[in-house]
């Protein structure tokens, strides 16, 4: 089996969750076209905030009529039949609309957008140590910084479920960015982790002390190097079903299914 040079957060929750997937996608780098709607909704949520923020960036004044505007063009300019809609019940419009009410909270909530806005998908590529064993990558939503050595790194879901506190100053990915942010920075005093949780209209926050880090740290590279033994022993990777699979775009590849996902087309 071929050898992973750099991982990623979601690399490393996907072999969590399903050893079979992560062999699929990051090693036998099977690629599909195939997507979940929600995830969808979630890409073009984000691609319009992005938006909103570069042209705030560029000194331009933003009303809600331009953000449903650029939402619109790009959900009518990237559709395609590969979206699966597990959720039959629903139907495209209701994924679209749930979209729309994600931007107009947010933009109800942070208008008139006086962040101090860094950067838009911010992307890193960061060692955990001082050695090449341990490269990762990552984008962060947004970066904001005061000038003064304080950041807050963003994050933007629109999952149906919210971080609780405990959840949050648990979580493993913002965290991850902040390493790569004092990486890189040599100002930094302060980072403050921020995820918006868009369905539920709320903001949670959170910091982690460097007993914190230190312990995440040596949680990655305990993953990092699990999964590399596993290669390198030509070990199993075994699928894990659950009501996950129904996500899931390599039935054709998975020894547990049988035929392609019928939740797409």
């Amino acid at each position: 089996m071929t050898s992973i040079e750099r991982f990623s957060y979601s690399s490393l929750e996907t072999y969590r969750k399903c050893p079979a997937q992560f062999k699929f996608r990051y090693i036998d780098k099977v690629y599909k076209d195939d997507e979940g709607i929600e995830a969808y909704m979630g890409k073009r949520v984000h691609e319009t905030i992005e938006y909103l923020y570069n042209e705030v960036l560029d000194g331009k004044m933003i009303f809600f009529d331009s953000v449903e505007s650029k939402y619109r063009e790009l959900w009518e300019e990237t559709w395609h039949d590969r979206v699966a809609i597990v959720r039959r019940k629903n139907k495209p419009k209701f994924y679209y609309n749930l979209g729309r009410s994600c931007l107009a909270a947010f933009y109800r909530r942070y208008q008139p957008f006086e962040q101090l806005v860094e950067g838009n998908e911010v992307e890193f590529i960061f060692r955990l140590d001082d050695s090449d064993n341990y490269i990762l990558k990552g984008i962060a939503d947004r970066i904001d910084h005061d000038g003064n050595g304080n950041y807050e790194i963003h994050d933007y879901k629109t999952s149906k479920r919210a971080h609780s506190q405990k959840d949050a100053d648990k979580d493993g990915q913002l965290a991850l960015y902040q390493i790569a942010l004092e990486n890189e920075k040599e100002d930094v005093k302060s980072v403050k982790l921020v995820w918006h949780f868009l369905q539920h209209d709320k903001e949670v926050r959170s910091e982690r002390t460097p007993k914190q880090m230190s312990a995440l740290v040596d949680d990655v590279k305990k993953r990092i190097d699990d999964i590399r033994l596993n290669i390198e022993i030509g070990g199993s990777f075994p699928a894990k079903t659950s009501i996950l699979c129904n996500w899931c775009y390599y039935w054709e590849e998975c020894p547990e299914q049988n035929g392609t996902n019928p939740y797409v087309g």
